[in-house]
């Protein structure tokens, strides 16, 4: 999933929510040891959301469609529509977490952006580099719309060309490939949510001193 979704499936703890948004930049398991319980529950969750979405027969059958014209990079497309698509469908999905259900996509977005930018300091990794960039552009409100994805597509095309194929797709998509996104995202993001809920009250750390 992209940056949007994993700050959706948090709870509802800005730390927490940062430490998911800089997951990707921790690598093994020695860090625990100095870790607080915000980033243990944070880039614990971030791996969880990964596995659990890579894992799953839905994810899989909607990869199963973009491949042909994608290739590698179709899971990095299908991370780009979910979050277009809990932009679009945000009335229905704002009700699985207790703390959007009367909160609008432009709220939570802008909330998000606020705290990473309050808390730079701790980003890791790639997360650390972008991070000003994706506040200062507000990426994650720039999902909401194809144009939007399309320059993120293209700027990782750009960065890394082994995504090429990801330049000008979302401008020109290929039949099939919207309806089969969305089809995905419609049915696999609330088992996610579940899913990230549970692991999160199967560690009991919320209440223990975040």
């Amino acid at each position: 999933m992209n940056f949007l979704a994993h700050l959706h499936a948090s709870p509802n703890h800005p730390l927490v929510r940062v430490f998911n948004f800089s997951g990707d930049g921790y690598k093994g398991n020695r860090w625990k040891d100095y870790a607080s319980n915000a980033e243990l529950i944070g880039v614990g969750l971030h791996r969880h959301i990964d596995g659990f979405t890579d894992a799953h027969p839905l994810t899989r059958s909607a990869l199963a469609t973009l491949r042909p014209e994608l290739g590698k990079v179709a899971g990095i497309a299908l991370d780009l529509f979910g979050d277009y698509f809990l932009h679009k469908h945000w009335a229905q999905f704002q009700h699985l977490q207790p703390f959007t259900t009367h909160v609008s996509n432009v709220a939570f977005t802008q909330q998000c952006v606020t705290e990473i930018s309050e808390h730079q300091a701790l980003l890791k990794g790639k997360a650390h580099a972008m991070a000003p960039h994706l506040v200062a552009e507000n990426w994650l409100l720039s999902y909401r719309d194809l144009i939007g994805l399309e320059r993120a597509a293209n700027g990782i095309s750009r960065r890394h060309p082994v995504a090429r194929a990801l330049h000008g797709y979302f401008g020109d998509l290929p039949e099939g490939h919207y309806a089969a996104a969305e089809e995905w995202m419609l049915a696999f993001y609330p088992e996610l949510i579940r899913s990230s809920q549970k692991w999160v009250e199967d560690r009991e750390v919320i209440g223990s001193g975040l």
